[in-house]
């Protein structure tokens, strides 16, 4: 499965990523040199997410309102249980088990300051609606927008979900690895650096993604219509 992967990732143009590189990179600085908490970073990425829903509604206007509100409340549910197991393993990476993960876990919302909120609401702002104007001023509005956003919007998903894994199988015991001879890491900085990567691969899967099969989903990205 590896060497498929591998493979895969192999016919990735080098221009593509370079360009998932830089945002990614950007994302990782406001973590590590930033101070971003873990915690708040996957929370930020899933007001992304409502966001980048909501903004797709006026896009798709034949649906309805209801059929709207019924979306946006289901990816709310699956967001919202995503992030639970992500704050236990958020406390679990640190403590161990040894004590309430899930408190350990909304803790790490206390170091959260002024000039982290105004940078997520600057980066929410800006990355939603520079794709939307781009769409927009495309010929084709919806592809437009489900290339540059809801593609990207679904790796975002299947990253905060694969995080929950990492962060129990691949973070912790890193952190209890260190552990074991006296050294420590900054757990924040080390998730944070893994779901930078996971979500990085997961971004270069998805721009594998034909053309056409893309022009496709975009006509209609709600199968279950």
């Amino acid at each position: 499965m590896a060497n498929k992967l591998i493979q895969s990732l192999r016919e990735v143009s080098p221009r593509t990523a370079l360009h998932a590189a830089i945002s990614h990179l950007f994302l990782l600085g406001a973590c590590l040199w930033g101070g971003l908490p873990y915690v708040f970073l996957q929370a930020l990425l899933a007001i992304e997410l409502l966001i980048v829903s909501l903004a797709t509604i006026p896009l798709y206007p034949e649906r309805g309102v209801a059929l709207h509100l019924w979306d946006m409340i289901k990816l709310t549910a699956g967001l919202a249980f995503v992030l639970f197991f992500i704050l236990v393993g958020y406390g679990v990476a640190r403590d161990g088990g040894n004590g309430n993960a899930l408190a350990t876990g909304f803790a790490g919302f206390h170091t959260i300051g002024m000039t982290d909120i105004a940078w997520a609401s600057a980066y929410l702002v800006l990355h939603v609606s520079m794709s939307m104007h781009a769409a927009m001023r495309s010929d084709d509005p919806r592809t437009s927008w489900a290339k540059n956003r809801l593609a990207d919007g679904g790796a975002t998903f299947v990253a905060l979900f694969f995080m929950v894994f990492v962060t129990f199988f691949v973070g912790r015991p890193i952190v209890a690895g260190l552990e074991m001879f006296n050294l420590h890491i900054n757990v924040d900085a080390l998730l944070s650096t893994l779901m930078v990567i996971v979500r990085y691969v997961l971004a270069l899967i998805v721009s594998l993604i034909p053309d056409s099969e893309m022009q496709t989903m975009a006509r209609d990205p709600y199968p279950d219509r």
